[in-house]
């Protein structure tokens, strides 16, 4: 089946990447960095189906393999730059951008394959101003048109265009908005910034409809429906989790986990209910808090040593408490008081104050 476009045909990018950045005071500033990676590098990831990548600028570090490479004279221009990249590679497609495109992506370029059916294809942006470095070009054409210029140092960019059949699209989702003044890249921080905030929080937020989803269903699997998990009892159970594993070992994260839901089976044909969560919790928390890998055995009352404090929300003042907080072990569904009473009281009693 013929894909639409270029979008089958192979495709070399060249990257423009060694100009003076004048409104930036002369800084470096294709290694400037937004959300952590270098504007380079951003460019990069959005071509990583490229046959080559070609950039022109001085050698840097960068997240993938390119060649670089310099236009005549150095600093001649955008004109001799793109004649330089055009001698790397030999893909008949030729993919062709600025170093300073922070929200360039791979549905960018994808986009710009699609739609070449001309000699070339290029965004516009919302001025409608031809974006000649966020643009696909037949290197065949591309090629004619440079070698039909007088002289390549000091030519207009846009004298390229002259003898090309070129389509033009809209960029409607500012993948060409460039970093050319720090105005344009505190900016772009900002944004990204917001982006992956945002980002993280939806995922945080899907995982807990995930496990939500996956509790009911085992709950209903294994005939419990009317007794499936709240909120604060996953919070709960997944903190005895976080402070099994770090105090002891990471197997011990699931085995300590069934050993708190045995404990209130077995209440439960005695209390008429399946038990509160709050006393085996408190009384598993504290114990793995005191555990010691070395001796195989806790320090607490009767032990030679305090038990610290922490399990449900209220973290006691202890530097194992503080440590098991920061892994995930402040463990909701209790008071601090009302943990620190159920990790003394008796075997099998609960005097958690969140009894169901």
């Amino acid at each position: 089946m013929d894909l639409p476009g270029g979008v089958g045909e192979p495709f070399d990018v060249i990257v423009l990447a060694g100009g003076g950045a004048r409104r930036l005071g002369g800084a470096d500033k294709p290694a400037l960095e937004v959300g952590g990676v270098s504007l380079l590098d951003r460019v990069l990831a959005a071509c990583r189906d490229a046959a080559s990548v070609a950039v022109v600028g001085p050698p840097r570090q960068v997240s993938r393999a390119v060649v670089f490479t310099r236009e005549y004279p150095p600093g001649g221009g955008p004109v001799p730059a793109l004649a330089a990249g055009l001698t790397v590679g030999s893909a008949g497609l030729v993919a062709v951008f600025a170093a300073d495109l922070p929200f360039l992506d791979a549905e960018a370029v994808t986009v710009l394959r699609r739609s070449l059916t001309a000699d070339a294809v290029l965004y516009t942006d919302a001025r409608g101003k031809d974006q000649l470095l966020a643009a696909l070009y037949r290197r065949n054409k591309l090629a004619a048109a440079l070698e039909a210029l007088p002289e390549l140092r000091g030519a207009r960019l846009f004298s390229v265009l002259n003898t090309l059949e070129v389509t033009r699209i809209p960029d409607t989702r500012g993948a060409t908005t460039d970093c050319d003044t720090w105005d344009a890249v505190h900016a772009a921080r900002a944004l990204v910034a917001t982006r992956l905030a945002t980002k993280a929080k939806m995922e945080d937020m899907d995982d807990k409809k995930q496990l939500a989803d996956w509790c009911a269903a085992a709950a209903a699997e294994l005939g419990l429906t009317g007794h499936e998990l709240t909120d604060a009892d996953l919070d709960a159970i997944l903190g005895l989790a976080g402070v099994a594993a770090h105090n002891v070992l990471r197997p011990a994260a699931p085995l300590t986990t069934f050993l708190a839901g045995y404990a209130i089976g077995l209440r439960s044909s005695t209390d008429g209910g399946r038990g509160a969560l709050d006393g085996p919790i408190a009384k598993l928390s504290a114990l793995a808090q005191a555990w010691d890998p070395a001796t195989g055995t806790a320090a607490g009352p009767g032990r030679g040593g305090p038990v610290a404090g922490t399990v449900g929300g209220s973290v006691a003042g202890t530097p194992a408490a503080t440590r098991d907080a920061s892994a995930g072990g402040a463990v909701g569904g209790a008071t601090g008081a009302t943990a620190s009473a159920a990790a003394d009281s008796p075997a099998g009693d609960s005097t958690g104050s969140g009894g169901r």
